[in-house]
């Protein structure tokens, strides 16, 4: 038995000399990694677990009742802290996971690694009210129904139109899940105006102008203004304005006079 001891507590002392050589081999690129992959690992949303009570009726419960982070962490996964609406949200998300919820009723064995799943996605789009919560939902709704499609397509012996059918079904969803994402992109950042300036040469003793332009060209006493009946759909000027375009036109004006 002394033996074994010794030999278990080689064994463990080599195993931590292996990992210790491992983490100073470690780039520094390796290393940002590693610590990039610790702060995601920091923030783990709540966990449920199937139970049963005093009669042997399956339910679904917290794994860790007692944790005082757990009211934060429904908050950071679902945008609001309302106890009902969340209920409502992960009702609404688990029955588009496949296999969890059918006519017969729901099936709690896989319920909870579903709810587990679910809760994992929505702490990673991190929703930050009410109706981010609600659009991430959706997200993962419209994600779950594309993958079935696409399931579905792939099925052995499958006909060319059922194989079209779940193909252009699936397209929809993965349409709709990138209208969806684009959506909260938008609905984060607000609704933003922006103006682009130029590139503005003022001569000495000039002033520069913003607005509207008429440019007018003249060559031979001719003149035309672009902003007024060439801009009018359905409008080809006058016989003179028309022989004057011509003219200008084939001269080749090389330089517009601005009014």
């Amino acid at each position: 038995m002394a033996k074994k001891k010794k030999k278990s507590k080689t064994a463990r002392s080599k195993a931590k000399e292996s990992k210790d050589l491992v983490s100073k081999e470690l780039t520094e690129e390796e290393k940002a990694r590693l610590d990039k992959y610790h702060q995601r690992s920091q923030g783990e949303p709540v966990k449920f677990k199937n139970v049963k009570d005093d009669s042997g009726n399956p339910g679904i419960t917290l794994e860790d009742p007692d944790d005082p982070l757990t009211p934060v962490k429904m908050l950071e996964a679902l945008g609001t802290p309302n106890a009902n609406l969340q209920e409502q949200m992960l009702n609404q998300v688990i029955q588009t996971f496949k296999g969890t919820v059918s006519t017969e009723g729901a099936d709690y064995d896989k319920v909870a690694p579903a709810l587990n799943n679910a809760m994992a996605i929505l702490n990673g789009i991190g929703p930050q009210d009410e109706i981010e919560g609600m659009l991430a939902v959706q997200m993962i709704s419209a994600h779950n129904l594309a993958m079935d499609a696409m399931q579905r397509a792939m099925l052995g012996g499958q006909t060319f139109e059922g194989r079209k059918a779940n193909t252009a079904h699936a397209t929809k969803m993965l349409k709709m899940f990138m209208m969806q994402v684009e959506t909260l992109k938008r609905y984060r950042v607000g609704v933003q105006q922006k103006m682009v300036v130029g590139r503005v040469s003022v001569s000495e003793g000039g002033q520069a102008i913003p607005g509207h332009r008429r440019r007018t060209s003249q060559r031979g006493g001719c003149f035309y203004q672009q902003a007024s009946w060439m801009g009018r759909a359905g409008h080809a000027g006058s016989f003179e304005q028309q022989s004057c375009l011509r003219r200008a036109l084939w001269r080749q004006v090389p330089h517009y006079i601005q009014r």
